[in-house]
């Protein structure tokens, strides 16, 4: 039996779940009885039933479950946590084979869901290439091998490579990109978790860090201290969010990590306990820097304008970028 397409249909049901299941990975799954679904389902969101679960549920004649193979996108779990172990569902229905689009790395399941069903005669396959199932879970797949968030990087430069001109916080920001990429740009941080900048860029750009043109809730902001650009209390009070903030000195009733911000070793995987799954990093320059130079960039976003400028703030060095496409005038990067 040709099983790409049904699983197929588990990352199209898994998809559904986008942006309502964090910190749970997407999952899909469905159920084939001689080549036809007879069931399927997804992972909703976080502590309600899982796509196995699903799945088996819209199956309106579970007699059939014996003589059917049930297709999921990740490796069924095997602990007991919000909801119980979807291995011993699948084996208490007596169905007999398995097939699977990547093992889960989390370290309650880990081969441990493969094992109980193997262990009770159930032939389990996986598909011949994980990559694209692991890619649909790119940040669980972070949290869970790497123990930290998964950070995107965002930034606009121009031609000549700059990201801004020379000024002073009393001058505008340098206006790069066109308004379909601020809207991308509103559009990524719907997505994520958090969205981190340094207290320079709050102190000259004064920026409001929400999604005001994307319909989505607005991440928590993330500052990391500097002693020469101290916070400003009015800035801080007009967030829609309450801040997180990093730095040897926090601002008297702001929670945060105490600790040096450019020891990223140290806070980074803190990040986690916040609940901050996902991270958009959108600036300066050598924030930016630092999180491509420590290996820390899971992803890059880059849009670049047609001018030019003689001088000013030059962008991050960044890894060559394999998607290019067009957003109005804007030429748009990204890995």
């Amino acid at each position: 039996m040709n099983h790409s397409k049904f699983l197929t249909r588990c990352l199209q049901l898994a998809n559904y779940g986008r942006g309502t299941t964090s910190p749970n990975p997407m999952v899909g799954a469905v159920v084939v009885h001689n080549g036809i679904i007879i069931g399927e389902g997804y992972h909703r969101k976080a502590g309600q039933p899982h796509a196995e679960v699903m799945a088996i549920r819209n199956v309106k004649d579970k007699s059939f479950l014996k003589h059917s193979t049930l297709y999921c996108s990740l490796e069924p779990c095997a602990h007991y946590g919000k909801t119980p172990p979807c291995c011993e569902l699948i084996s208490s229905h007596g169905i007999p084979h398995v097939v699977i689009g990547t093992g889960d790395p989390h370290s309650k399941v880990d081969g441990k869901g493969v094992a109980h069903l193997r262990n009770h005669g159930i032939k389990v396959e996986f598909a011949p290439s994980p990559q694209v199932y692991r890619q649909l879970n790119e940040v669980f797949w972070t949290n869970m091998t790497k123990n930290r968030p998964h950070f995107t990087l965002k930034w606009a430069e121009n031609a000549s490579g700059h990201i801004d001109g020379n000024r002073t916080a009393e001058e505008k920001a340098l206006s790069i990109s066109g308004p379909l990429a601020a809207l991308r740009t509103h559009q990524l941080r719907a997505s994520v978790d958090g969205i981190l900048i340094s207290s320079k860029t709050a102190c000259f750009d004064r920026p409001s860090l929400t999604t005001r043109k994307w319909s989505g809730q607005s991440p928590t902001p993330i500052i990391l201290l500097s002693q020469d650009f101290p916070l400003q209390r009015e800035w801080l009070a007009s967030l829609k969010v309450q801040p997180l903030i990093i730095g040897n000195k926090l601002p008297k009733g702001y929670s945060g990590i105490n600790c040096n911000p450019r020891n990223l070793d140290e806070w980074v995987p803190k990040l986690l306990d916040f609940g901050l799954h996902h991270i958009l990093v959108e600036g300066g320059a050598r924030i930016l820097q630092s999180f491509i130079s420590s290996d820390l960039a899971d992803s890059i976003h880059k849009y670049i304008s047609k001018d030019q400028l003689e001088e000013g703030v030059y962008a991050p060095e960044a890894p060559i970028l394999t998607t290019i496409a067009q957003l109005g005038n804007d030429r748009y990067e990204r890995s």
